[in-house]
């Protein structure tokens, strides 16, 4: 345990110091109001919609052309879809952009500035990227919401807002727990069925129960080797360096197929089902890079930080795309997302979203007291 508590402390305490230096930076009190303006946020989302729109029809256009979606969702094997995806970064990313626009959706909404049915639109389109994406598209989306919400500001919240009950947060988990619940039975029904589970509640526990317990096992089972001496792979200080890279930066014959994951992959040092592909950052940069790995892997942290805390100093629909840093931060004891293609083009898509919609943009004064809910959108 020496060794995990030492390697989880250094994350947190370099990804706080980048946090700290990103919210010290102050954008000038001119684009703070620009991109607070109801007419930005409008403009903002559209764009993202949009994005969100073309990446998820051009998706579902490439699984039609492969498999039947019917027969994928009747049968249980909604594998599928991620399968007839290309593995490259292309038009099918941009689908991602779902994780932004459902929560910036349901935001606006709640401003009053923004029609319902465009709030349906977006929701469908997230729902829809999840079942090509799984769990993560899901609750990224459900971290952006939190952050953005928590960086509205409390006196622009009108007099007329209800306050967030218990039973509001009870209504959205078990919310949640159907959504996921769903998304695992179309996904892996088959194969828990196999193993004699016919209930999809059940599955999903038995699910849920795996997504936290193996990566646990593995980390504290390869740690304990590395303590010993009976794992060691210090790494080059040249070629580990791809361990910090964006992942579609990295040859692929760099990184260890998830096809070949095994025990072996960890010299035996801990044992689990092949099935399992997302098993510990710590041990998997470990396995693929070595120690120098490991180094280069910490220095992301600060950098992610600072691009989280920088966020957090602009206007609430900017200020959500810090929440898919935090959801990588959340899940740092399973898998780097850092370095993976979705992350790094969210971030890229919220500056160049907010570089187009910002561009001649000077809120007017009827829009600053609507932004600060000094006089209410239908006036």
């Amino acid at each position: 345990m020496t060794l995990l508590a030492v390697w989880y402390g250094t994350v947190v305490v370099l990804a706080t110091i980048g946090w700290r230096l990103g919210l010290g930076t102050t954008p000038t009190r001119e684009f703070v109001e620009r991109t607070t303006s109801t007419n930005f946020e409008r403009r903002y989302f559209f764009l993202i919609l949009a994005v969100s729109t073309i990446g998820v029809a051009y998706a579902y256009y490439r699984i039609t052309a492969a498999t039947s979606i019917v027969d994928a969702l009747t049968t249980q094997t909604g594998n599928a879809f991620t399968e007839a995806l290309p593995d490259s970064a292309g038009i099918a990313t941009l689908r991602y952009a779902t994780i932004l626009a459902a929560p910036i959706s349901v935001y606006l909404w709640r401003k009053k500035v923004l029609h319902p049915g465009f709030v349906l639109w977006a929701v469908l389109l997230l729902v829809a990227n999840s079942m090509v994406a799984s769990r993560l598209s899901l609750l990224m989306a459900v971290v952006v919401y939190v952050v953005l919400q928590t960086a509205v500001p409390r006196k622009s919240v009108g007099a007329d807002r209800k306050s967030l009950r218990p039973w509001h947060i009870i209504t959205a988990v078990a919310i949640m727990f159907l959504m996921l619940t769903a998304l695992n039975y179309v996904r892996n029904g088959n194969y828990y069925r196999d193993a004699g589970v016919s209930n999809p509640i059940a599955m999903n526990l038995y699910q849920s129960g795996a997504y936290l317990a193996v990566p646990a096992q593995v980390s504290m089972g390869v740690s304990d080797a590395i303590m010993r001496g009976t794992f060691d792979k210090p790494g080059s200080v040249v070629a580990s360096v791809s361990a910090a890279l964006p992942s579609f930066l990295v040859p692929a014959h760099e990184v260890r197929a998830k096809e070949s994951l095994g025990a072996d992959s960890y010299d035996f040092s801990v044992s689990f089902a092949p099935n399992f592909t997302t098993n510990s950052e710590f041990a998997d940069i470990y396995t693929d890079f070595g120690a120098w790995g490991w180094l280069y892997t910490l220095l992301l942290f600060p950098l992610a930080g600072y691009v989280f805390g920088r966020f957090l100093t602009y206007g609430p629909v900017i200020a959500g795309s810090a929440g898919v840093i935090a959801y990588c931060f959340a899940e740092v004891w399973r898998i780097q997302l850092l370095t993976q293609g979705i992350t790094v083009f969210l971030v890229l898509l919220t500056l160049v979203c907010v570089f187009v919609a910002a561009r001649g943009q000077s809120p007017t004064k009827l829009e600053d007291m609507v932004s600060r809910g000094n006089v209410k959108s239908s006036d």
